[in-house]
């Protein structure tokens, strides 16, 4: 049942506590990745007890009433080859669901109350809880009543429940109320420069978990515009033959209105037989761009191609990308 759980996404945000700092948990990071590398942070904790949205960085990676973290996989194939998701904190396993299908929301009805999918509660003591949502079905591996010391395996990162990519939803909880990891017990600090932020991650955790204003999740050349859904690009789009055309595109987390991106693509050569620029007139937290040429009358030279994207912000290189391609 989910009232039971606690599974639900829709706490509200005002409700975040400043709970006392010598009894919450120390955690280490939920998810056995690099983030920037194997994995992505692409939402925050929302701080706007309104109907817009901040992160704790006064930044825009959240959604309105989000209440974890979001560390997801950049592809379906990285889902199969399976990410271990472990316990953050010592604990004991208050609750496990599993048996649910992994598939995009997208391409199925609402999941009926169970929003988080296949999950595990964690009790931690002194009223702190962690909960791990959307995990692989079939790859939970702890049971209720079992104790847990950090790092220990609890499942995988999956596509269940009320989701459209692979990821963990990882909510901490104060006396069932939502707290941001990222800042932990007192009041959210004011915005600043400061991009790393200790909150309640150990040291051994602070160092891969500076905050990231925007960041590419993948991309590629291929030979015509892919889908936007991850769920739909697998396979991966097909290389480029000599007569097709050759397009460069990009899924990416954090783009603003204002921001300025180039599509750049460089033949074997070293020539550029491509390149666009535009500033983003809207932008969002996901963000899907492409651009590309037809190929030319006699065809691409056969050779080795470069696409390279960059998302600017003012001065700042925020995001980039370099993918390769070759045409026989």
């Amino acid at each position: 049942m989910m009232h039971a759980f606690l599974l639900s996404f829709s706490l509200a945000m005002a409700a975040l506590q400043a709970p006392p700092a010598d009894a919450a948990p120390a955690l280490g990071f939920p998810v056995e990745c690099v983030v920037g590398q194997s994995c992505l942070i692409q939402k925050l904790v929302d701080h706007d007890p309104g109907p817009g949205r901040r992160d704790y960085h006064c930044g825009l990676l959240t959604t309105n009433g989000h209440d974890g973290i979001d560390i997801r996989l950049r592809t379906m194939a990285d889902m199969r080859t399976g990410f271990t998701v472990v316990a953050a904190a010592p604990g004991t396993v208050l609750r496990i669901r599993d048996g649910e299908a992994d598939v995009s929301v997208a391409e199925r009805t609402a999941p009926n109350g169970k929003d988080a999918g296949n999950a595990v509660v964690i009790d931690h003591g002194n009223d702190w809880q962690t909960q791990y949502s959307h995990l692989r079905q079939g790859s939970i591996g702890v049971r209720p009543g079992q104790p847990l010391a950090t790092g220990d395996r609890i499942g995988l990162i999956g596509l269940s429940g009320n989701t459209e990519f692979p990821h963990l939803h990882f909510t901490v909880r104060y006396r069932g109320e939502a707290v941001d990891p990222f800042v932990g017990a007192g009041a959210l600090p004011r915005c600043s420069a400061d991009s790393r932020a200790s909150g309640l991650w150990t040291p051994s955790a602070v160092p891969m978990l500076g905050y990231q204003p925007a960041a590419v999740i993948t991309g590629g050349l291929s030979a015509a515009v892919p889908a936007k859904a991850v769920t739909e690009r697998d396979p991966p789009p097909a290389p480029v033959s000599a007569q097709e055309p050759l397009i460069l595109w990009v899924d990416a987390i954090g783009a603003r209105e204002g921001d300025r991106q180039t599509f750049t693509i460089i033949g074997p050569k070293g020539q550029i037989v491509h390149e666009q620029q535009s500033v983003i007139a809207d932008g969002g937290l996901s963000w899907f761009a492409y651009s590309g040429k037809r190929a030319p009358a006699t065809g691409w030279p056969s050779g080795r191609y470069v696409g390279r994207y960059a998302l600017r912000r003012g001065d700042a290189v925020v995001a980039r990308i370099e993918s390769n391609g070759l045409i026989k």
